[in-house]
């Protein structure tokens, strides 16, 4: 493929609580739900339909993602088990690897069962990226809009963890906060449509009849090289906003600057912000994006004569941990803004106005309250699957319970719940 370089050229209130003292609930088990139980086809608070109340939610069937095992992840380790974002087209399913800098495709099959056919695409081939080809992306963000893929790292800098030798080390590593330029990546790239449903990431786009129509190439936001995060176009947009700059210097998983979510539109993009999580209130950046005649895509200003609006949402005290936008309605993926072990859910807003900054009460309502497996099954990504003969949302979890996973055949098994 084609490199591209930044330049564009090839190269309501809570219920009274009885005087009566009640047992604690019982710690769910470590397990994920089982194989799916029939169910009412106009969906329960248990099944996992559209009006769950507090009751935890249980798939209604299982899609297995099966990758190649010729093509493992960073560490050299199935790819399954890091999966951070997915999106859909058609029969196709985009997802991603936070600690590599490749895009990962899957086929759904006819019977909606397995997707399969995997095959890995490196950005690293289209874009010319700061931190080398194979660097760290921490992509956390995948939408199909108008034919094209986008993309979005996490803007996030970066907390040393402790390892086995801390011992003779000390504390001294978990001081250090780092920053990775890959990470500052936000790009677009065509999708050739191959016919049934069937899509691939391309840098060139002619369409079927090359001169007839404008092709369409893979573009980016600047990046510069540097080893400070001040050089990221897109995290010093948010940084500058008065109520996320005094969270700048916080690190991802501490309430610090972290994308999560990724929305298109047209050419308004919603940007979830697992942090920070502000007096208990969601984030969501919205922007207008358009490309350059120089081939590079540009933040232009909204009607507010700013280049960035935010937009609050209640959603218990949790950050976004994706997005799913269309016609309208929007879908959203929570969860804790750290590394606790807490309450993750699914909420719409519907519909989603661009001139409403904030979201409570009868404006957004949880659709779906998944289970909490403790250490296992992180709700890291949700889109709309579409089959002959219903609609699912579709879950896909970070650090997967051993239940879900075959390693004999690198597959994943993924859920699917009754949407409205």
């Amino acid at each position: 493929m084609a490199r591209i370089d930044e330049s564009g050229a090839a190269s309501g209130p809570p219920a009274k609580a009885r005087a009566k003292k009640t047992r604690p609930a019982r710690r769910r088990s470590a397990a994920p739900p089982s194989a799916p139980e029939p169910t009412d086809p106009a969906g329960s608070a248990a099944d996992g339909g559209p009006n769950p109340g507090t009751r935890t939610a249980r798939p209604i069937a299982r899609l297995d993602f099966v990758f190649d095992r010729a093509a493992p992840g960073p560490d050299g380790d199935t790819v399954a088990k890091d999966i951070s974002c997915v999106t859909l087209a058609g029969r196709t399913i985009f997802c991603s690897c936070d600690e590599a800098a490749t895009v990962e495709r899957l086929v759904i099959d006819e019977a909606g069962q397995v997707a399969g056919d995997h095959a890995r695409f490196h950005l690293g081939e289209i874009f010319d990226l700061p931190g080398g080809p194979h660097g760290e992306m921490d992509i956390e963000g995948l939408a199909v809009a108008d034919g094209y893929l986008w993309i979005c790292g996490s803007q996030a800098l970066k907390r040393r963890k402790l390892k086995s030798e801390a011992a003779e080390t000390g504390l001294d590593p978990l001081g250090a906060v780092r920053w990775d330029e890959n990470r500052a990546f936000f790009g677009r790239v065509p999708l050739r449509d191959l016919g049934g449903g069937l899509f691939e990431p391309v840098a060139l786009d002619e369409g079927g009849n090359p001169g007839e129509a404008p092709a369409r190439r893979a573009a980016m936001l600047p990046m510069r090289p540097g080893r400070t995060a001040k050089r990221s176009r897109l995290r010093r947009l948010l940084s500058r906003d008065p109520l996320i700059h005094p969270f700048r210097r916080l690190a991802a998983k501490e309430n610090g600057i972290d994308v999560e979510g990724l929305a298109v539109e047209g050419d308004t993009v919603l940007l979830g912000l697992r942090g920070p999580v502000i007096g208990g209130h969601a984030m969501i950046a919205r922007l207008r994006v358009t490309e350059t005649r120089s081939g590079r895509l540009k933040l232009r200003r909204l009607s507010n004569g700013r280049r960035l609006a935010l937009h609050a949402l209640d959603l218990d005290g949790q950050g976004v941990r994706d997005l799913w936008w269309q016609d309208g309605r929007l879908v959203v993926l929570s969860g804790p803004a750290t590394d606790l072990e807490a309450l993750q859910a699914a909420w719409l807003v519907e519909p989603f106005d661009a001139d409403k900054p904030f979201y409570g009460g009868d404006d957004r309502r949880a659709i779906l309250h998944l289970p909490v497996v403790n250490g296992a099954d992180h709700a890291e990504g949700i889109a709309l699957l579409r089959l002959a003969d219903a609609r699912r949302l579709l879950v896909v979890y970070d650090s997967p319970h051993p239940d879900r996973l075959s390693l004999a055949d690198n597959r994943l098994s993924c859920d699917a719940f009754a949407h409205e």
